[in-house]
């Protein structure tokens, strides 16, 4: 079942497309299909994360998936004009990841008045 080059050249010759194409067709395909359901996966822990830190790494693995469909569409177009487009995106995702990363990283103030605000205000709560 091997084909030669003279099988491929009669295919081409009658306008049907060699089974390496067809290959290359299916495995975009599937190529799509997985990155679509890693791209829902994220979304869901983007919004349902128990923690600051899974948000931001499932914002992280979004921008990855993004680029890596922006890839498959450019292969499956045969054109290099999303190819900027990929640029850019690589960009802001690690924008976005540093960001991020320094907003979990940074020290938060606490409340150490037990919610008691006006204590430290003038005129409030001290014989007022």
């Amino acid at each position: 079942m091997n084909p030669t080059l003279a099988n491929l050249l009669l295919l081409a010759a009658a306008g049907d497309r060699p089974w390496h194409d067809q290959l290359v067709t299916w495995t975009e395909e599937l190529c799509i299909a997985a990155i679509v359901a890693g791209m829902l996966m994220c979304i869901y822990r983007m919004l349902r994360g128990p923690h600051l830190a899974d948000r931001a790494l499932a914002v992280d693995t979004l921008g990855v998936e993004l680029v890596g469909l922006v890839i498959i569409l450019t292969m499956r177009l045969g054109s290099l004009v999303l190819f900027d487009g990929i640029l850019v995106l690589s960009l802001l995702g690690f924008a976005g990841s540093v960001a991020m990363a320094q907003y979990i990283g940074r020290p938060r103030l606490k409340d150490t008045t037990g919610g008691l605000e006006q204590q430290n205000q003038p005129g409030g709560g001290e014989g007022a």
